[in-house]
Parts: structure tokens; sequence; C-alpha cells
């Protein structure tokens, strides 16, 4: 999984030397175009990139005097300088897009300031070991809400607060034990994942050794850079696949920006090939979205897969701790199959099931199982000429739940996000219908040469919808 940080900033030149945040270490005002390499990047590979926003210079209403540690200026913020139509267009395409790019929290000014004098940084006091007090972090959450509300982001008009977070500056308290640390308050608000690095706050013990952990109910894993610091623009990371030491790949907005308009295809394909890449290892997945790379996370560490000579496949998912399941963060496990050319995934069923997803990429078959219970499993899989009926064909970015029969009509629960497209095999299609209202089907085809239901999803929330879809046939 790759996170994006420092978006939201209306201006990329850094004011560190006058005490002010160092922002992305690029000279120019920020613009709605500056978000397009992520969606067009996204929208080739099926990915929906964790992007981390910082957004005081989103604030309109200068609202963020009433939060003086926030920025430099406390409580004589004015923002007026970065006031224009710009920041509804960004806002607006943003959450439009979010099929291909998550809104996570990153911060309000990225760093902590009192009187005017800069501390990294905004969430834990890094220059002094020490936590902020509680409700200092409180404040700064709400401040972050009341800029959301701003842009109609909020729960009134059907909006969730972010499910993901990243420390600016990896400042992050880590104490699990106590009553209080970062994330026992984001956590209140609804933040479920969470990444950093956690070397830099090595003298409060994070799980290092572990890749990860669990602190007050968030899900917290660490991340390294891999040779492309945050002030380098168009710079994908350098380092082979080989070297990656942790399963988050750290990136900052510049590294996707070239600087010019004319030279950001290139650099787009340079990010799709490094992506490619990871895809094409018989020993990595890229996962298409958070709550997806979470998951597998969690398989990979407690989970025991067997591949038998057969062709069964054993899963002894016992050993998931429980505190995974009471703080609802588990869902579909990925199985990764090597496939020749002209060859499919035929059969997949689980315990006599069939499973409800599946895709094709890079020489693999993927197929997404649903969320496993502390037990064993039996996988059974067939390699064709033919996929399977009665299957979602997974290529854009949500999570497929369940599907199953009745009456010879299809249900399926499933995860989107955003406006996209998905796939089902079917043999034969009347009509269909969202049995959540806040997923609309905007555009549905029945290509009767491929037995294929091509339905376009838009979810309400830019944080994503859960609901089912039925199939009349």
């Amino acid at each position: 999984m790759t996170a994006i940080d420092d978006l939201g900033w209306m201006n990329g030149g850094s004011l560190a030397e006058t005490g002010g945040p160092w922002r992305i270490g690029f000279k120019r005002k920020m613009e709605t175009s500056d978000y397009h390499p992520f969606i067009e990047v996204g929208k080739e590979l099926g990915i929906r990139f964790q992007g981390l926003f910082v957004l005081a210079e989103m604030d309109r209403l200068n609202i963020l005097k009433n939060y003086p540690t926030a920025t430099q200026a406390g409580r004589n913020w004015d923002n007026s300088e970065n006031i224009s139509p710009e920041q509804i267009k960004i806002m607006n395409f943003v959450r439009d897009s979010s099929a291909y790019l998550e809104f996570g929290l990153h911060g309000i000014g990225h760093e902590h300031w009192e009187n005017g004098k800069r501390t990294r940084a905004e969430w834990y006091d890094m220059e002094n070991d020490k936590p902020w007090d509680e409700s200092d972090l409180h404040k700064h959450v709400e401040g972050y809400k009341e800029i959301l509300s701003q842009y109609g982001l909020d729960k009134t008009n059907g909006h969730s607060f972010p499910e993901s977070f990243v420390p600016c500056g990896w400042a992050l308290y880590w104490n699990p034990e106590g009553e209080y640390s970062t994330t026992s308050v984001l956590q209140q608000y609804g933040i479920k994942f969470a990444n950093t690095w956690f070397e830099k706050v090595e003298e409060l013990n994070p799980p290092i050794k572990f890749g990860g952990g669990i602190d007050h109910g968030v899900l917290v894993l660490n991340r390294y850079n891999y040779g492309n610091d945050w002030y380098m623009v168009g710079k994908p990371p350098e380092r082979p696949l080989k070297e990656f030491k942790t399963n988050v790949i750290e990136t900052h907005w510049s590294n996707w920006l070239a600087t010019d308009d004319f030279l950001q295809e290139s650099l787009n394909r340079k990010w799709i090939d490094f992506f490619k890449n990871i895809q094409a290892s018989p020993t990595h997945y890229y996962a298409k979205n958070t709550e997806q790379f979470y998951s597998q996370w969690l398989y990979k560490k407690y989970t025991k897969v067997t591949r038998k000579k057969s062709g069964e496949i054993i899963i002894d998912n016992r050993k998931m701790p429980d505190e995974i399941y009471e703080n609802s963060l588990l869902g579909l496990l990925t199985l990764k199959t090597k496939l020749e050319k002209d060859e499919h995934i035929s059969y997949a069923e689980i315990d006599g099931k069939q499973i409800p997803s599946y895709y094709e990429d890079s020489g693999f078959g993927f197929l997404f199982i649903p969320k496993l219970e502390k037990k064993k499993y039996s996988v059974k899989i067939k390699i064709g000429k033919q996929i399977p009926e009665n299957i979602v064909i997974n290529n854009g970015t949500s999570n497929i739940y369940s599907i199953e029969k009745v009456n010879n009509n299809l249900i399926f629960e499933l995860r989107t996000y955003g406006t996209q497209e998905i796939e089902i095999k079917t043999k034969n299609f009347k009509k269909i219908s969202s049995l959540n209202k806040n997923i609309r089907v905007v555009k549905k085809r029945f290509d009767t040469e491929s037995r294929s239901l091509f339905v376009t999803l838009t979810a309400n929330d830019f944080q994503g919808e859960t609901g089912k879809i039925k199939i009349y046939r």
C-alpha cells in the first residue's frame, strides 16, 4: 500500500526558515490538476491510494483562529490569500474521485505552535519526547472537522470522518497500555488504520520488530522511505523491491508531480510501471484499498495457508487475536495463483461456498475470500479456460463481501467508493437495483458474448458505502 502525505496545501513552498510549516518543498501555487496523477494511475491499475490531507490552507472561514496551536499565526490566523474558487474545485474533485483516492487524516498545519514558536509535530512533541495535552488533540480534530464541513463533507451530508491516519512528521504517541495515546483520541472519531515510521519515536517502544500493532483499537503499521524524500519532485521509490522491509510504501505529494505538464504523463507511466512490478512478483500483492491491505497484513501475520498437491488449500485462522474482531479490523483475504497463457481460475469455493470475487493481473489470478472466523477452512480451485459464472470481476477498488443466489437472482454485498464500474459474470439479466439508497446504480449494460453485466455504481459517502446489490434474472 502507498501512503501519499501532505495533500491539501494551497502553496507548496517551505516556510520552515521563518518558523512555519515545511509544506511540500515545491515552490508554487497548488491546483486541481495536481491531484490528477493519483486518479489517472489509480484508474489504470484499479488502486485506491491512501491520501493524507493537511487542511489549514483550505480554511475559508478563518475558523482556525479558534485553534491557536494549529498554525503559526495562532489567534491572528488569516487565510484570505488562499480563499478562492480553486479550493472548492479541488475539494469537489477529491470527493468525486474517491474511487481512486482516499481522504485520510494528516493534520491541520502539520506542526504545533505556541505564541508563534514551532515544535515538531502536530500530534506528539518529538523534540521533548512528551505528549501534547489530550485536550489539544481533540481541538485539532474538531478544527479539522469544521474545515471539512465548509465543503459539505460532514455527517449532515452523509459523509463519515476519515478511517486512515498518518501522524505529521511521524510523531505518534504510542501508548497502548496507558489511558491516553494519539490513537486513543482518534479512535473516538472513527480512525481505524494508521501508519508511521516507528523508529522516529523509538523511545516509546513501538512494535518495530513485529511491523505493527494495535493501540486503543487502531491498527498501526511501520513504514519506511525507499529513496524518495518528501521534497523530491517526480520521484518514485528507487530501491529494488527485494530491499523493502515494510509493507507500507511512503510517498509525498511532490514525488508524484512533474515540473511541467508535458512531463506528467511520462512520470505517471513510471509510477504505473513501479506498481506493475510489485504485482508481477510471486511474493507480493498490491492491495486495492486500505481496508484490504490491513486485512492482508493481519492474515499474513496470524494465518497459516498450506497448498496441497491435490490443489486444495488449507487455511488455518485460529490464531487471529480476538481484539481484531472486537475492533472490526478484519476484511477480505486475497489468494494469488499463477496462471499460464489463456488460463483462468474456473472454479473456486471455500467450505463448499463459491468465492464471490476474482480478477486477473500480471499473469496471476486473485481470489478475494470473505472475512474468516477463527477456524480452519478448505479452499478448492480449478484452473481452466473459462471464468465461472455468478462471480464479480473486481477490476476496480471495491470490496466484495458475499454473493448468494435467491430464487435464481443474485445478491451481492460490497463496500464501494466513489463512482466506478464492476463486472458480474451472469448468464442473463433483467434488471438491477441497489438495496442501499446511498449506493446508486448510475449505468448498466449487458454483454451477451462475454455473458457479463457491467454496472456503474456511485457511493454517497466519500469514505465509502456498504450495501447490497440485487440482480434479477
